[in-house]
């Protein structure tokens, strides 16, 4: 200048990175030309502030976690978390469902806005349902946030609380008539049986229980109860019988069904008179 003062300027050459480095120290040295030369030095302290230029980030795109059925409210499924080396505002995180959720996945399960975590909320049921897909954003604070995404799929483990369910398909469910002169393997009923558990908790045996002249003969899709002795309607007219269904769960669970067999009458009895003669 004209009065003989001279201006330094620090001029940034490359791009700064706070998260690589977020200060700088310099030491400025200024000297004259005088003989001896004088010197004069001042430090320089200088501190990158933070600009959101990053965007949160999830460790994995999809996560699969699984719960079992009739957890209660609360139960943790997984915690999420999406990394953001930003500072203050720029790098706090917020957690949220976005579109694709359905309304009946977000009355089952919450995540909670500031810690990532996923629980239960509602009532849980195989039965009912037995995979939820959570699509769930990440975003930060700061200004012109980018949202990351990721997708968690929830598979429910199914539990043994469903019974075997007995069902006599006859006119009448509680009543079945049979011929006394039915041969053996003649058929009297047609029984299903059906459990909604899933795996060994929805596998089914049946038994007839009882000394009875009947057997249970067992298929893949029903069962049947067959004729498996002599009937005579003069030394027995009728037969309770008990079907019992037991499934492979731990604990076992079991049901049964009682019914009446009716023997109805055939002509196989000859008219006799109570004496050989009468006098």
């Amino acid at each position: 200048r004209g009065d003989g003062s001279r201006f330094a300027e620090l001029v940034v050459e490359k791009s700064l990175d706070r998260e690589t480095q977020s200060h700088y120290s310099f030491r400025i040295t200024a000297l004259d030309g005088g003989d001896p030369p004088r010197l004069g030095t001042v430090g320089l302290s200088i501190k990158v502030t933070d600009s959101n230029d990053n965007n949160p980030v999830f460790s994995e795109s999809t996560y699969s976690v699984s719960v079992p059925e009739n957890s209660p409210p609360n139960t943790p499924v997984i915690r999420l978390n999406a990394s953001d080396p930003d500072e203050g505002t720029n790098g706090q995180v917020v957690y949220s469902f976005y579109g694709y959720v359905n309304d009946r996945t977000r009355e089952l399960f919450q995540i909670d806005p500031h810690s990532g975590l996923v629980t239960v909320t509602g009532a849980l049921d195989y039965e009912e349902g037995h995979v939820y897909e959570l699509d769930v954003q990440a975003k930060d604070l700061g200004p012109n946030s980018i949202p990351a995404h990721c997708k968690v799929t929830v598979s429910v483990l199914d539990n043994n609380d469903n019974p075997p369910v007995i069902n006599l398909l006859s006119v009448n469910s509680e009543l079945v008539e049979v011929s006394e002169s039915a041969p053996p393997g003649y058929v009297i009923a047609l029984v299903r049986v059906s459990d909604r558990d899933s795996g060994l908790n929805g596998r089914v045996q049946c038994r007839l229980l009882g000394n009875v002249p009947f057997r249970l003969q067992e298929y893949e899709s029903f069962s049947t109860i067959l004729v498996d002795g002599r009937l005579d309607r003069e030394q027995h007219d009728q037969y309770n019988l008990t079907i019992q269904a037991r499934d492979g769960g731990v604990p076992m669970l079991q049901s049964a069904k009682s019914f009446t067999v009716l023997i109805t009458d055939e002509n196989d009895n000859h008219p006799h008179f109570s004496k050989p003669y009468y006098q």
